[in-house]
């Protein structure tokens, strides 16, 4: 049970983390905003934030779905509406 976990939780977190590009943009997009001196330590906070946000949310999501047998069907089920949806209105416009 506690490998089961461990996997789960490593496999969450490789997935996060591959989806890490559009933090990057936001993050660099915010600290281009501020003046120079401020970029470094922005850039750097955005970034901590980021990857302690993405470990919170990886252990709290996976406790939350070993917990609780029926949160994984209805996370696919939100899955699937959300791809529709997202696929439907590429397909319309």
């Amino acid at each position: 049970m506690t490998r089961t976990i461990i996997v789960s939780v490593l496999l969450i977190a490789l997935t996060d983390v591959a989806l890490q590009l559009d933090n990057a943009l936001a993050i660099s997009s915010v600290a281009s905003g501020v003046p120079s001196s401020y970029r470094l330590p922005v850039l750097a906070g955005g970034v901590l934030l980021a990857a302690a946000c993405l470990l919170l949310f990886t252990l709290v999501g996976s406790n939350l779905i070993e917990r609780i047998g029926w949160l994984k069907r209805v996370a696919g089920l939100a899955h699937v509406v959300t791809r529709c949806k997202l696929g439907f209105d590429y397909f319309r416009s």
